[in-house]
């Protein structure tokens, strides 16, 4: 057996983060046997993250195509990402846009009419909803559309970090922008301090099964460079809407239990009673207390 290699970039330079628990729950569905969570790996080269070992491709499109299409519906409430790229094409001209990974076609509802609206979503059930509420849901993966079909905008939400092969994922996605048109990816930032430093393979966005790739921005810029584009804009943000006071009480919260660990650590040694605390605080207790998720915003100039 050859030594890993980063899922992303290609290189060897990784090095383990922990171990990941492993998940009897996909997408919003139990399984049984529980998802083996492996280990979560980080690139030294390009700073990328991603759980290894996985499922085939196959395998999570079959998981993803069996998900019901009630999971995520009305999160989008409390969610910055929605929000953020609102704002951001508030001042563009309009025409036509591709959310991939569309599911129940929230984002694309709240979205202005200015658009001509499309999407792609490998759920059975969430497509249906998607059509429903008057959105063109053109296949289940950016793989069944035709080469011909362009658009001004292309989004995915929380949808690079299910893709195992990012780089295919990528050039696909750039292929169906216009030239001057707009590619925005918006995912868990491995370069944020918590996650990479403290929690590491607890963090609260390693945990679910269907997570298994985590791209740097640095990993973005270099795509760029390679495809004769400029390099992207990023955006960092936290996942969901939280006031200050409750996020500054959840902080609290983590510094404390933090400092019990680290003093458990270095008085008893590491055990799996202390190490437990970890995790716990990490996570859904701290989801939106970080600036943990990014926008990174590419602009195809058809180079």
């Amino acid at each position: 057996m050859g030594l890993l290699k980063c899922r992303i970039c290609g290189h060897g330079n990784v090095e383990s983060m922990g171990k990941i628990p492993d998940c009897g729950e996909f997408a919003g569905q139990r399984i049984s046997p529980p998802i083996k969570g492996g280990e979560l790996w980080v690139c030294r080269d390009c700073g990328s993250m991603f759980r290894h070992p996985t499922l085939s491709a196959s395998d999570y499109i079959s998981l993803y195509e069996k998900a019901p299409g009630t999971v995520w519906v009305g999160s989008n409430i409390e969610r910055n990402d929605f929000a953020t790229i609102y704002a951001y094409l508030k001042n563009h001209i309009g025409g036509s846009i591709l959310d991939v990974g569309c599911y129940t076609g929230d984002f694309l509802s709240g979205l202005s009419n200015d658009f001509e609206k499309f999407g792609v979503e490998p759920s059975v059930s969430a497509a249906k909803n998607a059509t429903a509420k008057g959105l063109t849901v053109l296949g289940k993966t950016l793989d069944e559309l035709d080469l011909s079909k362009v658009f001004d905008v292309v989004v995915a939400i929380d949808v690079i970090e299910h893709v195992l092969e990012v780089e295919k994922f990528l050039s696909e996605a750039i292929s169906h922008v216009k030239d001057d048109g707009l590619l925005i990816i918006s995912t868990g930032n491995p370069g944020c301090y918590f996650w990479r430093n403290i929690f590491k393979s607890k963090f609260w966005y390693s945990y679910f099964a269907e997570h298994v790739t985590f791209p740097s921005y640095s990993y973005y810029v270099e795509f760029s460079r390679r495809c004769g584009l400029p390099p992207p804009k990023q955006i960092r943000i936290r996942y969901t809407r939280m006031n200050f006071m409750t996020r500054k009480i959840a902080m609290l919260r983590f510094i404390y239990t933090y400092a019990r660990y680290k003093f458990s650590k270095s008085v008893h040694g590491i055990t799996t009673g202390n190490e437990a605390t970890v995790p716990t605080m990490g996570h859904a207790s701290l989801i939106g207390v970080f600036k943990d998720h990014h926008m990174v915003i590419f602009q195809n100039k058809g180079l």
